[in-house]
């Protein structure tokens, strides 16, 4: 017959890998829960990423756009500056309207507009009233 000592140490022995066995059980179901909470993480970290993927290529293409279109405006503008030089050589006239205009800036009063630019006083008048109100 076995004796009760080594019934007991049998006995301490099995109670001792049980709660080895429940420590360990636990252990893995932490391990467990940080792995899934870690997963989840990197979903909602990958989406994140996509989410600003997309963002990116789309202020990409709103730059590449603005792009072209400041490139259009400056092409028109080059256009409107042509245009101008070409008006202002085929009309000496409008080279007087200028210096008048550029004299009532300065302060200019009506003799001074019409002696400078050779200008009727109507005119004179007229381009004074119309700037002044600017």
């Amino acid at each position: 017959m076995i004796s009760e000592t080594a019934l007991l140490l049998a006995l301490l022995a099995l109670v001792m890998a049980l709660a080895a066995i429940g420590i360990a059980w636990m252990m893995w179901r932490r391990s467990q829960r940080k792995l899934e909470a870690m997963s989840t993480l990197m979903r909602e970290l990958a989406r994140n990423r996509d989410s600003y993927r997309k963002q990116l290529e789309e202020l990409q293409t709103a730059n590449i756009g603005m792009g072209k279109k400041l490139n259009e405006l400056g092409r028109y503008l080059a256009a409107l500056r042509e245009q101008q030089q070409e008006l202002a050589l085929k009309d000496p006239q409008s080279k007087l309207y200028s210096r008048a205009a550029r004299m009532v800036q300065l302060g200019a009063d009506i003799e001074e507009i019409m002696a400078e630019c050779d200008m009727p006083r109507a005119e004179a008048e007229l381009l004074l009233s119309l700037h002044r109100r600017r």
